[in-house]
């Protein structure tokens, strides 16, 4: 069982990124080659209209890693893998929407 288990709203944005180094030389040519040997991951989580007990409890889980300091596992909804992620922010940001309503967003990054 991931140690993130809350159910972010549907759709979660997934991003793979390829760093790839580009050497250019002087008459033109390119050379291209992987840095890395894997893809990087990231996801944007979304959380709407949840009560002040599920925004805390998620407040309280993102500061007991500090943030983006500690990695955890979580389970990817999108191909329901789980990934050993962080935080990519140091802050949490939520907003009162409706009486005891909140909502709150935030992005995990694949932890290699």
């Amino acid at each position: 069982m991931s140690d993130f288990d809350y159910n972010p709203d549907f759709v979660v944005d997934e991003t793979v990124q390829y760093k790839t180094l580009v050497s250019e030389f002087e008459n033109g040519v390119e050379q291209r080659r992987r840095k890395w040997q894997n893809p990087l991951r990231k996801w944007t989580l979304r959380f709407q209209h949840r009560t002040k007990t599920e925004m805390e409890s998620v407040r309280d889980f993102f500061m007991g890693k500090y943030g983006a300091l500690t990695a955890f596992t979580w389970t990817n909804p999108n191909d329901s893998v789980e990934y050993t992620v962080r935080f990519v922010e140091d802050s949490f940001k939520f907003a009162l929407k409706a009486y005891r309503l909140y909502d709150f967003d935030f992005d995990f990054i694949e932890v290699k």
